[in-house]
């Protein structure tokens, strides 16, 4: 009796936590779309951020998620949202999901036609499969129509942009080719200008180098050729150098006669 009681109370709690959780979610989502009829999208697209916190798989709540990043021109979390919302029983939703989910394909595409165009034209063929499936469930919807062929035009304008991209990454591929070549051959000049100034300079080092070689040769030649400071004899050295003009003399006679057998006297007295 006391364990049919505790189960009894364990189930009453669950339910009652059950019913204030959906009661708090619910309470999200509509301040949630209080702020977005007031044009208030950030604040009502955390809201929904809130609301699907709890309840990640509603279809409603990712619904109204994504009309509020739609607003705030987050067009990629747009189609994640609408995508979830896709996964409803209901066909009203279903319809308006896919209305909306073509309209964010398409400004997305609109977004990449300059960078990336061949992604471009994948979500235009998206949006188009979008607005085919909305119609089949609301015939009668002439917004679907109008908007269907809207895309369908600048799909196709798209698409032929697509097919002369080629021819015009060839040329702009030749036009940086040429430059690159034009490019390298400026480099190249100017490596070859560069290396001919340091030739230039080291010859030069080198003439200069030359020329002071040369210069210092010439002063050696110059000093061997000048003769010797003549140095002061001692009394001694000049004696013996008389001695050495007498017999020169006697040796060989070509002196004067006079000075024969003659000393003569030292010029200088030391």
């Amino acid at each position: 009796m006391i364990k049919k009681i505790l189960l009894s109370g364990i189930i009453i709690t669950c339910i009652w936590q059950a019913q204030a959780s959906a009661s708090s979610v619910a309470g999200t989502v509509e301040k949630g779309n209080r702020l977005y009829h007031g044009q208030q999208y950030e604040d009502a697209s955390k809201c929904y951020d809130q609301a699907l916190a709890q309840q990640p798989d509603s279809a409603i709540i990712n619904f109204d998620a994504g009309t509020a990043q739609y607003k705030t021109k987050e067009y990629q979390k747009a189609n994640s949202s609408f995508e979830q919302s896709l996964t409803t029983e209901d066909k009203g939703l279903e319809a308006k999901a896919n209305y909306n989910l073509g309209n964010s394909k398409y400004m997305l595409g609109l977004s990449k036609e300059n960078t990336e165009l061949s992604i471009a034209v994948q979500l235009l063929e998206g949006a188009l499969n979008n607005y085919t499936r909305a119609q089949e469930l609301t015939p009668k919807d002439e917004d679907v129509k109008v908007n269907y062929k809207i895309v369908q035009e600048k799909l196709k304008e798209l698409k032929e942009k697509l097919k002369q991209q080629p021819q015009e990454d060839r040329k702009q591929r030749t036009e940086d080719g040429k430059q690159n070549q034009e490019k390298k051959e400026a480099e190249g000049q100017q490596a070859q200008q560069e290396q001919q100034k340091t030739e230039d300079k080291e010859l030069k080092n080198e003439k200069t180098e030359e020329l002071k070689n040369e210069s210092s040769r010439e002063q050696e030649q110059s000093a061997l050729a000048q003769p010797p400071e003549p140095k002061e004899m001692s009394k001694e050295e000049a004696n013996m150098l008389l001695e050495g003009y007498r017999q020169e003399e006697n040796a060989t006679g070509m002196l004067k006669d006079d000075r024969k057998g003659t000393e003569e006297k030292v010029l200088k007295d030391w």
